[in-house]
C-alpha cells in the first residue's frame, strides 16, 4: 500500500516537472516582464528609494524580532481555515443537492439558508455567533439548570465562517449540478440505478469536478475572510500584525509582513489544490 502511494506521488511529481505552466512563450515572457518589473520596483523603493522625503525610518528587523508572534498567528489562521473548510464543504454539498432535489421542503430549507447567510455581512455573523449565541445558550440553560457557558471565540469564528462560506459553496455546487445534461439522469434511471445511486455515482462526481475553479475561489476566501476573526479577540495573523504595530509603532512593516504571509498562504493553497487535482487525475471539463 505504501509503495503504491509513493509511486503515485513520484508519478505526480514527474508530471508536474513536465508541465507547461504557460501556453505560449509570449505569455511566459509577459508574465516575467510584468511581475518581475513590479517586484524590482518595490525592492528598489523600499531598500534604495528616496526615503528621506518621507521622513520615515524603515525598521524591517522588527519583523524578524517578532517572528514568533507572526508564526503563531499563521498557525491559528490555518487552524481556523482547516475546520471552516471541512464544515463549509459539507454544507455546500448538502445545500447544492438540496437546491436541486425534487423534495419541496428540502428545496425551501436550502434556499432559505442560502439567502439568509449569503446576504448578512460576515462581520455581523461573527459578532452574533460570539455574543448573541452565548446569550441565547445561557438564557436557555441558566434558569432551569443554573449553568453559564462561555462560547469559545474560535468556535464562534469557525461557525460563522462555515455558515457564510457554505452558502456560497452551495450555490456553486448547485450550478454544477444544473450543468449536468438531463440525459445523464435518464441514462442512470434506464440502467436501474436508484436516486441515491444516481446522485452518488453519476451526478455528484461530475458536478464536483466541473465546479473545482469556483470552489477554489471560495476556499481562498476562507483564508482572507479569517482576518475578521481579530474582532472577537482571536490571536490570528491579523491580530498579531496589529499587536506588533501597537508595541513598536512600525505599522507599515507589521502590516506588510502580515500581507505577504496572507499572500503566501493563499498561493500555497492554490498550489495544493492544483497538485491534488493532478494527483487524482482530475480534469476540469464542461458539463455539456
Amino acid at each position: 500500500m505504501a509503495e503504491a502511494v509513493l509511486g503515485r506521488l513520484a508519478a505526480a511529481a514527474r508530471r508536474a516537472r513536465r508541465r507547461e505552466w504557460f501556453e505560449t512563450p509570449r505569455e511566459r515572457n509577459a508574465f516575467l516582464i510584468v511581475w518581475g518589473g513590479a517586484a524590482a520596483v518595490l525592492f528598489w523603493f523600499f531598500f534604495f528609494g528616496p526615503r528621506a522625503q518621507y521622513d520615515y525610518n524603515w525598521r524591517w528587523h522588527l519583523v524578524w524580532d517578532y517572528r514568533r508572534f507572526l508564526l503563531w498567528g499563521v498557525g491559528t489562521t490555518m487552524y481556523i481555515f482547516a475546520w471552516s473548510l471541512g464544515f463549509s464543504l459539507v454544507l455546500g454539498v448538502f445545500c447544492g443537492v438540496g437546491r436541486t432535489t425534487s423534495v419541496r421542503w428540502v428545496r425551501a430549507l436550502s434556499a432559505g439558508y442560502v439567502e439568509v447567510f449569503r446576504n448578512i455581512p460576515l462581520l455581523v455573523q461573527m459578532w452574533w455567533a460570539y455574543f448573541g449565541l452565548q446569550e441565547i445558550v445561557n438564557a436557555a440553560l441558566n434558569e432551569p439548570f443554573g449553568l453559564r457557558i462561555l462560547v469559545p471565540s474560535a468556535f464562534a469564528c469557525i461557525l460563522a465562517l462555515s455558515l457564510y462560506t457554505g452558502a456560497y459553496m452551495g450555490e456553486v455546487v448547485r450550478s454544477g449540478i444544473r450543468s449536468i445534461h438531463r440525459g445523464q439522469w435518464e441514462a442512470a434511471a434506464s440502467t436501474g440505478l436508484t436516486a441515491y445511486q444516481t446522485w452518488r455515482h453519476v451526478i455528484l462526481p461530475q458536478a464536483l469536478v466541473i465546479v473545482i475553479p469556483p470552489l477554489s475561489s471560495e476556499v481562498l476566501n476562507i483564508i482572507k475572510n479569517s482576518a475578521i476573526a481579530m474582532t472577537i479577540a482571536i490571536t490570528d495573523l491579523m491580530f498579531f500584525s496589529q499587536k506588533i504595530e501597537e508595541e513598536t509603532f512600525a505599522g507599515f512593516e507589521a502590516y506588510t509582513a502580515g500581507t505577504l504571509l496572507f499572500l503566501l498562504l493563499t498561493l500555497l493553497t492554490v498550489g495544493a489544490i492544483y497538485y491534488l487535482q493532478r494527483l487524482s487525475g482530475l480534469k476540469v471539463r464542461s458539463g455539456h
